[in-house]
């Protein structure tokens, strides 16, 4: 060492001794940053750790807050320590309360650490607004994955509310006769699967006829087993009101709701003969009436029975057939049905009862027995009218 350098560094102990301070305890600190919640300011401390750089200045820390680098990281020229207190959020997610600890100075770095950052989510206080020491409470509504189907299409929709806003969100219109398998007002669940079917009312009428009665009234002027229909019956009409009940656009069932006579049925009436015949030797003329039939089917009638082997074989109606009886065969009037035939040559009359089927030869009409032919004054054929 040159005399120079080492006088030079011989004086300047003496100085600092001279003073009552050794250079070695001035020089004896290290220059370090403090950074207190990103507010940060630069001090000397003596050499040693984090913790006792931090003690040094009043700082306190506890297990919530972040302190980096560690605690016991000795402390350097330069060194940088920043210390994050921790602050105590209460939040209530989804009605679940839930409470942790975060450094976070903003709603919206807590809410990113907490993972319920989704911009969806419905949060209580402003994302932006700060967390004090004190630490803050708030609650927060997750937006739910749920399907919507519609129609048979499916809608894939995220939201915070209920099943009603769901179905807004995914287009459908819906009015409160609709079917959803879910209340509206019921809240929203993770992966909720909500279906939706539109139900339609429509009121219809229609004209329906009525039937009319028939009445049958006793004559003492006609003979016994006549009939004239003196009144026709006509049919009435009703309207009928219905309800008809779709389900996306398909009808699924109808309700009559109202009945309103539009037109009254006619009863028919039938004047039945009740005087006795004139009694007579002949079977034909006991059997014939002397009031002609004015208004009815006309036809040629035909006779069988006597000598054609007919005789004692079946009838349609199940009877066995008697050419005597005064009866006849027809091919679509009813079975057991009354009529009256006139002779349309001498106006003689006679009451049969169809028991039979036919004839079946073009332009005939009946086929009298035997005894209803000779009653009439008939030849095996005859142009007739009848009625019933």
């Amino acid at each position: 060492m040159s005399k120079v350098v080492a006088a030079a560094v011989a004086g300047a102990v003496t100085l600092t001794s001279a003073g009552g301070l050794t250079m070695a305890k001035v020089l004896d600190r290290n220059d370090v940053t403090i950074s207190i919640d990103g507010v940060s300011q630069q001090t000397k401390v003596k050499p040693g750790t984090v913790a006792q750089a931090l003690e040094a200045q009043g700082i306190k820390v506890n297990s919530h807050d972040s302190v980096q680098p560690s605690l016991g990281t000795r402390t350097a020229d330069g060194t940088r320590i920043a210390v994050n207190y921790g602050r105590k959020l209460n939040v209530n997610v989804d009605g679940s309360k839930v409470s942790r600890w975060t450094t976070a100075r903003s709603v919206d770095t807590a809410l990113r650490q907490l993972n319920l950052d989704d911009p969806l989510n419905v949060v209580s206080v402003s994302r932006s607004a700060g967390i004090s020491r004190k630490g803050l409470d708030f609650d927060v509504k997750t937006a739910k994955d749920v399907t919507v189907t519609a129609k048979g299409k499916q809608h894939k929709v995220k939201l915070v509310g209920t099943v009603g806003d769901a179905l807004k969100k995914a287009g459908v219109q819906y009015d409160s006769d609709d079917e959803v398998n879910h209340g509206l007002n019921a809240p929203l669940t993770k992966g909720m699967a909500i279906t939706w079917a539109q139900i339609d009312k429509k009121q219809t009428t229609k004209t329906v006829s009525v039937g009319f009665d028939k009445k049958s009234v006793k004559d003492s002027s006609m003979t016994k087993g006549d009939t004239e229909i003196t009144t026709k019956g006509v049919n009435g009409e009703n309207v009928e009101t219905w309800q008809m009940i779709y389900k996306d656009g398909k009808l699924v069932s109808q309700k009559k709701t109202a009945t309103k006579q539009s037109k009254a049925p006619v009863t028919q009436v039938t004047k039945v003969g009740t005087k006795a015949p004139k009694s007579s030797s002949s079977s034909s003329s006991s059997s014939s009436s002397g009031t002609p039939v004015t208004s009815g089917e006309t036809c040629q009638a035909s006779t069988y029975g006597e000598g054609d082997g007919t005789a004692g074989g079946p009838t349609a109606s199940g009877e066995t057939f008697d050419p005597s009886a005064m009866t006849a065969a027809h091919k679509t009037l009813p079975l057991g049905t009354v009529i009256r035939v006139t002779n349309l040559a001498n106006n003689k009359t006679v009451t049969v009862r169809i028991n039979d089927r036919g004839p079946y030869i073009a332009g005939r009409c009946l086929d009298l027995s035997t005894a209803a032919m000779n009653a009439i004054g008939g030849d095996g054929v005859a142009t007739v009218r009848y009625s019933q």
